[in-house]
């Protein structure tokens, strides 16, 4: 699917989104010598090359799993924070309504500011 969207123009070489996808889909094959029985030299190459791969494919495995826990915790984090941000304004704008109920005044509510900019050029 990956390679399609690459051949397509979806993705690009540099982008490693592939490469970090791959690494928990696909299987390594390993091999299961038995004990006695003549391996060739090319055979013992690529079960050696497989050994590798595997490890390396646990490593990244393993560290997208950490970057993806830690990414969600911070999500979390901020997250909380913004709620109890809005929260207090919320807080506040009642609290100013209620005074100015209090007082006998009127409470305007707080607006979008907006700037209009026209440049005039050759003037």
């Amino acid at each position: 699917f990956w390679l399609k969207r690459i051949w397509l123009g979806g993705l690009t070489a540099s982008d490693p989104q592939p490469l970090i996808a791959m690494a928990a889909r696909y299987a390594i094959p390993t091999m299961i010598v038995p004990e006695g029985t003549v391996v060739p030299e090319k055979v013992q190459l690529k079960m050696a090359r497989d050994k590798t791969l595997s490890e390396e494919k646990a490593a990244a495995v393993k560290a997208k799993a950490v970057a993806h826990t830690e990414q969600r915790e911070s999500l979390k984090k901020r997250t909380q924070e913004y709620e109890k941000e809005y929260a207090n304004h919320q807080k506040k704008l009642i609290d100013l309504r209620r005074e100015a109920k209090l007082g006998g005044n009127f409470f305007v509510e707080p607006e979008a500011k907006l700037l209009f900019v026209v440049r005039i050029v050759g003037i």
